[in-house]
C-alpha cells in the first residue's frame, strides 16, 4: 500500500499507537482526544485489513502486519515532515487572502486557535470568514471560486472537490436544564413542545423532517433562527427544544452559567459527518494547502470529544 496516499494525521496516530502498543498513550502523545483516536485507529484497521493491535495477555502487542509497517511508516512520516517544512518556508513571506466558509459554530470555537497556529508560520496571510448560508450554498461558492475552504456536510458529490472527514458528530436534543421534557424524554413529549430550528443547518433539518414524515409525524416549529449563536439564550428562557450537533451546543458562560441539557433524541438520528472541502484548483496552492492542514488539526483538537 502507498502510505503517502493516506491522510498524514492517520499515519501520525498509527505511528504513536504502534510505538506505545497502546491506544490511549498513543493518542495522548499527539494530543488527540481518545474518541477521535479510537475512530482513527478503526479507519487504519480497515485500510490495512488487520487489527494491528491484539491481546497479549497482560498488555496489547503488535500483530505481524503492524510490525512490518514500522519501517515504511517511519519513512513516510519523514517524507511528510520534509514536505511540511518546505510548505511552511514557502508561505512564510506570502501575502494573500484565503477565504473560509463554515457555520458560526464551529467558526466561533476554532477561529482564535486557527489564527494563533497560523500567524507564526504565515504572518502575512489574510484569513476571511465568509457569511454562512447552508451546505448547498457553500458548495456553490467553492465551485465558483468564491471560497477556498469549506467546513460542512457535503451537499452533493462533486468530482473536482477534495473532501475529507474531520469530525463525526452526534446529534442531541437540547433544552433548558429544568424543561418539563428533560426527564424521560419520549417522542410524544418531544413533539408536544415547540421546536427551535436553525435554518443554516439545512442538512440536519431535512434529515429530521424526512424521518418524522415516514412515521406520519411532524414537529411544531416555534421559532426559526439563522445561526447557532442565537440558540442558547432562546433555549434557556423558554420551552423550546432544538436538535443540534453536540459541537454546536455552547458551553456554560458567565452570561448563561447553567448548562443546557443535552439528551439522546427519542428517535434514531444519524451522526453528522463534518468535512473539510476544497476545490482541486487549489492542489498546487501552498497557501490554501497550509491553511487546510492547520484548520483540520485545529478542528480535531477543539471539537473532537465534545
Amino acid at each position: 500500500m502507498n502510505l503517502s496516499a493516506i491522510d498524514p494525521k492517520l499515519l501520525q496516530l498509527l505511528n504513536a499507537v504502534l510505538d506505545e502498543a497502546h491506544l490511549a498513550r498513543g493518542a495522548a502523545r499527539i494530543g488527540l482526544p481518545l474518541p477521535a483516536a479510537a475512530s482513527a485507529l478503526e479507519r487504519c484497521r480497515q485500510l490495512f485489513r488487520d487489527p494491528l493491535l491484539e491481546d497479549g495477555g497482560q498488555a496489547m502487542r503488535l500483530t505481524e502486519a503492524a510490525k512490518a509497517l514500522r519501517a515504511p511508516l517511519q519513512q513516510a512520516l519523514a517524507a511528510i515532515g520534509h514536505g511540511a517544512r518546505e510548505q511552511e518556508a514557502g508561505v512564510a513571506g506570502m501575502q494573500r487572502r484565503v477565504r473560509l466558509l463554515m457555520a458560526d459554530y464551529p467558526a466561533q470555537v476554532v477561529a482564535q486557535a486557527l489564527y494563533a497556529e497560523l500567524h507564526p508560520s504565515a504572518p502575512l496571510l489574510d484569513l476571511e470568514f465568509l457569511p454562512w448560508k447552508n451546505d448547498a450554498a457553500a458548495a456553490d461558492s467553492l465551485e465558483r471560486g468564491e471560497a477556498e475552504l469549506v467546513i460542512g456536510s457535503p451537499a452533493r458529490a462533486q468530482a473536482p472537490v477534495r473532501s475529507r472527514e474531520v469530525l463525526q458528530e452526534r446529534c442531541v436534543a437540547v433544552m433548558r436544564h429544568d424543561h418539563p421534557a428533560a426527564q424521560q424524554l419520549t417522542l410524544q413529549k418531544w413533539l408536544a413542545y415547540p421546536h427551535l430550528r436553525v435554518s443554516s443547518h439545512d442538512t440536519l433539518n431535512k434529515m429530521l423532517d424526512e424521518q418524522l414524515a415516514a412515521q406520519g409525524l411532524a414537529p411544531r416549529v416555534g421559532m426559526t433562527v439563522p445561526n447557532f449563536l442565537m440558540a442558547a439564550p432562546l433555549l434557556q428562557g423558554s420551552d423550546l427544544i432544538a436538535l443540534m450537533p453536540m459541537y454546536c451546543v455552547p458551553a456554560a458562560t458567565a452570561a448563561h452559567p447553567v448548562p443546557l441539557s443535552c439528551l439522546r433524541p427519542p428517535l434514531p438520528v444519524a451522526g453528522l459527518s463534518l468535512h473539510l472541502q476544497r476545490h482541486q484548483r487549489s492542489d498546487d496552492d501552498i497557501a490554501v494547502m497550509h491553511v487546510a492542514d492547520v484548520l483540520e488539526r485545529v478542528v480535531r483538537q477543539q471539537l473532537a470529544g465534545r
